[in-house]
């Protein structure tokens, strides 16, 4: 019997050219794409039920929870109609043809503690090539780049991100007291702690935009967002560090660091400085009292 595999699909405010460059990527190669939308402004996304016709289930959200939140409705609709796979999508990623018979297959070749299957992806937001893995090591993360062959690695963003849908039960579904960003990787942590394995397919690659500008520094491109998604980044590096129960103190150590590194990284090079300065500062504080959710 054929799998069923089912893509999650969160927007808000999509570019609808771009929204519908990503599901025509992907429509073909599932059973149904579950759009769960947060509340979006833009008018005409209910035409996308029209233009795609049966493959499409439209939930719109009364108010903007968050994406973990919007991933979570859409994985437990997957579940409920019986899907056997979940494929959590970005509305700005687009795939290849051949996506999912190249995917797919990796779960029934490896062992059952195969939660979930990463492919390599390119951010379309200045950036040359593509990002590679992170895998984990004794000092910290290390960031691969390999040509091909899967590879264990420690963590992966949600869009591309193929999950077994039976490993849910024991995983749990997204954490969405952090609301947006870290929660994919937080999950694919989890995940882990709980004795599954997250793989990387350095076969596949994919488009995804990850930022809404980039700036060099160095031979390295910093992402760079409006001031309220530097204020969930920092803050949310900060939580994890102080509360994420399945890290070791060097791990936290990284996250802190990284934490600093948003606070100066983003009020320098990101305009209004003064504003990310505010932000991320404010995230900081956030985190010291355990205030997570939306920053209202």
């Amino acid at each position: 019997m054929n799998s069923v595999i089912d893509v999650v699909l969160v927007t808000y405010n999509p570019n609808m050219d771009m929204l519908i460059k990503c599901i025509d990527s992907i429509r073909l190669q599932v059973r149904k794409i579950w759009i769960v939308d947060n509340n979006s402004t833009v008018s005409n996304i209910m035409e996308l039920l029209n233009e795609f016709h049966g493959s499409i289930e439209l939930i719109k959200m009364s108010e903007n929870e968050g994406i973990a939140h919007a991933q979570n409705i859409g994985i437990q609709k997957s579940i409920e109609n019986n899907s056997d796979y979940i494929l959590l999508c970005d509305q700005d990623t687009y795939f290849p043809s051949n996506y999912i018979e190249q995917m797919l297959p990796i779960f029934n070749s490896e062992p059952d503690n195969v939660a979930a299957v990463a492919p390599l992806f390119h951010d379309a937001v200045g950036k040359d090539k593509n990002e590679g893995f992170v895998t984990l090591s004794g000092f910290g993360y290390s960031r691969i780049f390999p040509d091909k062959g899967l590879y264990k690695i420690n963590q992966a963003i949600a869009s591309g991100l193929i999950i077994k849908s039976s490993t849910l039960n024991a995983i749990g579904l997204m954490d969405a007291d952090l609301f947006i960003d870290w929660v994919d990787l937080e999950w694919c942590w989890r995940a882990i702690a709980k004795g599954y394995v997250i793989l990387g397919n350095a076969d596949v690659l994919i488009e995804h935009n990850l930022g809404d500008s980039s700036i060099a520094v160095g031979n390295k491109g910093i992402n760079l967002r409006s001031p309220i998604r530097h204020y969930y980044i920092t803050r949310n590096a900060f939580h994890l560090a102080w509360r994420c129960p399945y890290l070791d103190a060097w791990h936290r150590v990284v996250l802190i660091c990284k934490g600093i590194s948003y606070i100066g990284g983003f009020s320098i090079l990101s305009k209004p400085r003064m504003m990310n300065l505010k932000m991320t500062l404010l995230g900081l504080y956030h985190s010291v009292i355990g205030r997570v959710g939306r920053n209202n």
